[in-house]
């Protein structure tokens, strides 16, 4: 085929390739292009005989000739850098050197290996465009999704003086620049002394460049110029490639869009980012069953299905604060600031209460508040005669085993309810041993809030502290073992679980802690996450770390209660502090049965997979975890490729949400955190103390259990939050500080079990310190030093 001319205006598909493609949608957008035109199926050596005519329409002004070969800028694969461009090319001869240039490095050995690559490979059909140079001021790229972080809501722009090429080729540092989507420039990384871009022109480009992403339907990558009297030109647009399903695909809609929401609390229970179907799974059981409490005393009429109480934004789970303090408005003596110190440890400004209801119906609701917690212990007793009954039975089809699952989902709603009617005691009972022992209503200072800790902390036999206790003994006889260096400490974790099941003695003691705690684990009610009974990996590398402390140090930090001496107290304190430690039993205990739940329908949804898998509708059976339980139904019923494709894609997306991290506290849908400083120069960090005692020592920043299995005896750990798959690591730590929590967190629970000097809600723990500074940690003034 010999090659021809054709207009921007003239090409309606991708037959001109995806540059010469791109260049014309823009054009139909009526956004401003360079006069240009394409060559179609380009030869090396034979022009069409209209092509001097063209170029002289062009104006006679430098042309930039650029390849546009079929599949190029196209949504599967970008070939950026593959072809060559040539710019500032003047006159007819050197337009068609440069046509054949391009043409000719289809031929390249670099390009032939990324066809082969991303398209199979075959004969390329070479395009090219023909366009006039802008007189560039500044030129660059913006991309309406920022590419590293796959952030739809966030578009990046990269600017360098003069031609864009330099930024292209790596010769130019750039000018770099984020815009929000409600038009906010919320990243400003310069160059040089002062900005090439004004606002304003930021503002346009940002504004044009999502016009154009609407317009196309997907996220664009833009190349643009502005010359020398400040008009914006657009060079490119492309589909971005690299970007994984869309990190906003399950958002939920908040009840009011000034609701104020928190990462503290929920956090604790489901860290860091959550798969689709936990978090259509789990996060609306922790609605329903905090809604299911509105509902109980009276100051909601009923549960809704749209999520009141709780929030899922970018993959995460938030608590709705906002939701929760409907509670204040009901019944009598609640105030948000109680909400916000039971939350989150602290008064919480943004938070605003709701118009109280009638005296009269906060008065009744009030009795059906205090009938409600005091209900607790039956509810709670009843709770565990179901459990003993419940079973999910393991089926032979996809379609039987959903419907078994689906069938029962409404028990793990019911036990979240359970869990949050024992809490709600627990912290009502908590609340007042605080009020007592400062005098005062919510504002106690740190000494005496210390204080009440240590009086809670006295409650015996709960059970997060006798699994300690079974742990602790387990691996004390694993240290008195002769064999414990080369067949535990320093073995494979595979072959160290090999000798522990089989060693006389050890085994049975194994055997028995996993009967009764195996379904626990890092991120309980996760449904991707295996519990300790089906993936006991993180719990043996623990157990070797703890071993190692051991063998170095001659022995452990012991279980440690401080006793109370009760003759001191008050009459009050004595009468309440013995049942605000029967709450924390039946809390713990009321914990451990909701994971046992959860355990039972993970192990569920996992034979849901393989039966999916076997079936051929799904190529692994992990992907089920990436669809939620509204779409599981319909794919069960009738699977299909496309579906499969984007539950691949949400796997992908779920990594980009793991590194995202987000304030304590949102106004409306949270927004994840810009990188920002943080101003050491104090050296002293503050938090709330949650378990008394100093303590000196090297810190060690771990935001993971893998980071964490490098823990040295006596170092202090640092980290975001704690979950019940830490606790193996607190009998080798010297102190405790989290970035959120509360006296109540499973961090300072257990820290306090141990007599640990503990610090939650420090807020900036993580970035503040780094691994290696030596800290003083005061856990009665809570506050960390670096020394």
């Amino acid at each position: 085929m010999s090659s021809s001319i054709s207009a921007l205006a003239d090409i309606s598909d991708t037959s001109a390739g995806g540059k010469a493609y791109g260049l014309a949608r823009l054009v139909s957008m009526g956004l401003p292009v360079p006069p240009a035109f394409v060559l179609r199926d380009a030869s090396a050596d034979e022009f069409p005989q209209e092509l001097e005519q063209c170029y002289l329409d062009l104006g006679k002004a430098a042309v930039a000739v650029r390849s546009s070969a079929l599949g190029e800028d196209g949504q599967d694969a970008s070939f950026a850098g593959q072809y060559d461009t040539v710019l500032n090319v003047t006159g007819t001869q050197q337009l068609r050197d440069a046509v054949s240039q391009c043409v000719a490095s289809a031929s390249h050995e670099r390009a032939r290996s990324y066809q082969r690559e991303h398209t199979g490979g075959g004969t390329v059909t070479m395009n090219v465009v023909v366009q006039a140079m802008v007189d560039a001021r500044v030129a660059g790229v913006v991309f309406t999704a920022d590419p590293v972080s796959a952030r739809r809501d966030l578009l990046v722009i990269d600017a360098v003086a003069g031609l864009g090429e330099a930024l292209v080729s790596g010769e130019a540092t750039p000018d770099h620049y984020g815009v929000n989507d409600s038009g906010s420039i919320v990243r400003r990384q310069l160059s040089g002394a002062a900005p090439l871009l004004s606002d304003r022109e930021i503002a346009a480009i940002a504004e044009q460049a999502r016009a154009a992403a609407k317009h196309e339907g997907h996220p664009l990558d833009l190349e643009w110029a502005i010359d020398q009297d400040g008009t914006l030109y657009w060079l490119q647009a492309r589909p971005i490639t690299t970007l994984p399903a869309d990190l906003n695909a399950f958002d939920t809609v908040l009840p009011r869009p000034d609701d104020v929401l928190t990462i503290s609390n929920v956090s604790e229970m489901m860290p860091g980012a959550v798969c689709p179907l936990t978090g259509s799974f789990t996060g609306w059981g922790i609605d329903y069953g905090l809604q299911h409490m509105q509902v109980a005393v009276g100051a909601r009429p009923a549960i809704e299905k749209d999520w009141q109480v709780t929030a899922w934004a970018y993959g995460h789970l938030f608590l709705n604060m906002t939701g929760n303090v409907v509670m204040s408005a009901a019944v009598l003596g609640s105030s948000v600031e109680q909400a916000a110190q039971s939350l989150c440890g602290r008064l919480v400004p943004e938070l605003k209460p709701f118009p109280p209801k009638p005296l009269p119906q906060r008065v009744l609701n009030t009795v059906k508040l205090l009938r409600y917690c005091l209900r607790a212990p039956r509810v709670v007793d009843n709770f565990g005669r179901e459990l003993e009954r419940f079973v999910i039975e393991e089926k032979q089809d996809s379609a039987a085993m959903w419907a078994e699952l689906a069938g029962k989902s409404a028990f793990f709603d019911h036990a979240m309810a359970v869990h949050i009617q024992s809490s709600a005691l627990s912290g009502f009972l908590c609340s007042i041993v605080e009020n007592m022992v400062s005098g005062r209503s919510n504002d106690s200072t740190g000494e005496e809030q210390a204080e009440a800790v240590r009086l809670l902390a006295g409650a015996s036999g709960v059970e997060s502290a006798v699994m300690l206790e079974e742990l602790d003994r387990l691996v004390d006889r694993i240290v008195a073992h002769p064999e414990v260096r080369a067949s535990f400490q320093r073995a494979a974790v595979a072959d160290a679980l090999a000798w522990l099941a089989n060693t006389p003695g050890i085994a049975a003691d194994y055997a028995a802690f996993m009967r009764d705690h195996g379904h626990r684990g890092y991120r309980e009610l996760c449904m991707r996450d295996p519990a300790w009974s089906d993936d006991p990996a993180p719990l043996i590398q623990s157990m070797q770390a703890a071993v190692h402390a051991r063998l170095v140090t001659g022995g452990h930090t012991q279980l440690h209660a401080q006793a109370i001496d009760w003759s001191s107290l008050s009459r009050g304190l004595r009468w309440v502090l013995p049942r605000a430690h029967n709450a924390i039993r039946r809390r713990e205990h009321t914990k451990s049965q909701l994971v046992d739940v959860g355990h039972r329908f993970k192990r569920g949804f996992r034979r849901l997979g393989e039966l999916l898998q076997d079936e051929g509708a799904l190529p692994e059976a992990d992907l089920v975890n990436f669809f939620s339980t509204e779409e599981l139904p319909g794919f069960v019923a009738a699977p299909n490729e496309a579906a499969v494709a984007r539950a691949v894609a949400r796997r992908e997306a779920l990594d980009y949400q793991q590194r995202l991290e987000f304030p304590e506290i949102s106004v409306g849908m949270p927004t994840p955190l810009e990188v920002r400083s943080i101003d050491t120069s104090a050296g002293v960090l503050h938090g709330r103390p949650a378990s008394r005692g100093t303590v000196e020592g090297l810190a060690r920043v771990a935001h993971t259990l893998g980071e964490a299995a490098a823990l040295q005896p006596g170092e202090i750990l640092i980290t975001p939050i704690t979950d019940i798959g830490w606790t193996p690591y607190f009998s080798l730590i010297g102190g405790l500080v989290t970035d959120l929590g509360s006296v109540v967190s499973h961090g300072a629970v257990i820290a306090r079990e141990y007599g640990l000097p503990c610090v939650v809600n420090s807020r900036d723990g993580t970035r503040f310190f780094r691994t290696g500074d030596r800290v003083r940690l005061d856990g009665d003034r809570g506050t960390v030093e670096r020394l």
